[in-house]
């Protein structure tokens, strides 16, 4: 044992503490695969869907780069994920990897496979949620001109052509120069949202550019929804909930996008064939907050009806109590929801339902029976049922594939 003074004059004792024992080399159990995850943009739901298969299949994860510049790993990887987004360095040191590649989202890669959004989907759903508050008039903001914006604007478009709404596109670049500062490009927005016909259901690629729908919208004192009802996508919490209307967004499943690129990367590095075309993940559904929060529906009588619907679809009501909340009689308020709705109260209650049950397969653990309960359902065979019937998949199979375990 020895002694020593410290700088207060005191003496203390020290111990040489034991150095830690080394494992046997066969008790020393290595990651089965060490894979890089780089992310030229950054989502938390694709990193965490990405954590969550590494962590099923005793994967070593180097995801450094999301909280750095240097992209670079530490030790040679056996696969990588990669996000390319406009980060050139992240893109030029993928191009040098020798390894099984997955990548995430539009870039033009080749000969690599990729995950991307369901455009096609995500379209349908937002007009399909405009079309349910009876918006006529529906338009996309078209701004960044990426490959993914472009798609999902020629999607809205088709979607509103099936549902017989008008489409209006608000780009706000045309007619302005390349290099034109982002208030230029705002002042444009402005203009359109104030020349276009209201009611109006705006949507954009993202949450990003939906609120800045919003803002331009209160800049030109237009109300938010009553006048200009706005949908994102994403549904970023810390976006979407920190808006000045907060915003109504499609969870367009990023979680499983993450887990899905993981269980191909997992496929290639096994020898197995991977087709090169994108491997398409749908959307969840929308999270309806403020911003889309209204009923543009001309007749009152029906508006009143969805409005006891919407606030009462989780309690055990039916048709007949709707009916006793509106001053006409039951079948003539039947045929009127049928004309401005398009289907009958009966179905709308149930969509709501499956909708809401849904959200709570895919965002939580609870029980089958709990979330039948909580949703409005009888019991679990009935909400099975009505589930299968307007989602195509059982509860069970659609948290499954929600949740990215595609072999499922």
């Amino acid at each position: 044992m020895k002694t020593k003074t410290n700088i207060r004059g005191l003496t203390t004792s020290s111990i040489p503490l034991p150095l830690p024992l080394a494992l046997p080399t066969h008790l020393v159990k290595a990651p089965a695969r060490r894979i890089l995850l780089l992310m030229g943009w950054y989502s938390i739901a694709i990193h965490r869907g990405v954590a969550r298969y590494a962590k099923q299949a005793g994967w070593a994860l180097d995801s450094a780069s999301v909280r750095n510049a240097n992209a670079a790993p530490v030790w040679e990887p056996d696969g990588v994920i990669a996000m390319l987004g406009p980060n050139a360095e992240i893109a030029a040191l993928v191009a040098s990897f020798k390894l099984p590649t997955i990548h995430i989202g539009y870039q033009n890669v080749s000969p690599a496979p990729r995950v991307a959004n369901d455009n096609k989907a995500i379209a349908e759903l937002a007009v399909r949620h405009f079309v349910e508050r009876g918006f006529q008039h529906l338009a996309f903001y078209f701004k960044d001109v990426s490959k993914c914006e472009l798609e999902r604007k020629e999607c809205f478009q088709a979607a509103c052509k099936t549902a017989g709404r008008t489409f209006h596109l608000i780009d706000a670049r045309s007619g302005l120069p390349k290099d034109c500062p982002p208030a230029a490009i705002f002042a444009a927005l402005r203009q359109y949202l104030v020349a276009l016909p209201k009611p109006l259901g705006v949507t954009a690629e993202n949450d990003d550019l939906a609120a800045e729908v919003i803002f331009a919208s209160q800049e030109e004192r237009l109300l938010v929804p009553e006048q200009v009802a706005v949908l994102g996508v994403m549904n970023d919490e810390l976006r979407c909930n920190f808006t000045t209307v907060p915003l109504s967004s499609i969870d367009d499943n990023a979680e499983g996008m993450g887990f899905t690129a993981a269980e191909l990367l997992d496929q290639l590095m096994s020898g197995k064939k991977i087709p090169l075309g994108p491997a398409l993940v749908p959307p969840i559904g929308v999270v309806t907050r403020q911003s889309t929060d209204i009923l543009a529906i001309e007749n009152t009588d029906v508006a009143m009806a969805l409005k006891i619907i919407w606030t009462r679809y989780r309690e055990p009501i039916n048709v007949e109590e709707v009916s006793m909340g509106v001053p006409i009689s039951y079948r003539r308020l039947h045929d009127l929801f049928q004309k401005y709705v398009g289907r009958s109260m009966s179905e709308e209650i149930a969509r709501l339902r499956v909708e809401y049950a849904a959200r709570q397969l895919v965002g939580t653990d609870k029980k089958v029976h709990s979330i039948a309960v909580e949703s409005g359902f009888p019991d679990a065979n009935r909400m099975v049922k009505v589930f299968r019937r307007i989602k195509g998949l059982t509860p069970g199979q659609f948290r499954a594939f929600s949740r990215g375990r595609t072999g499922t």
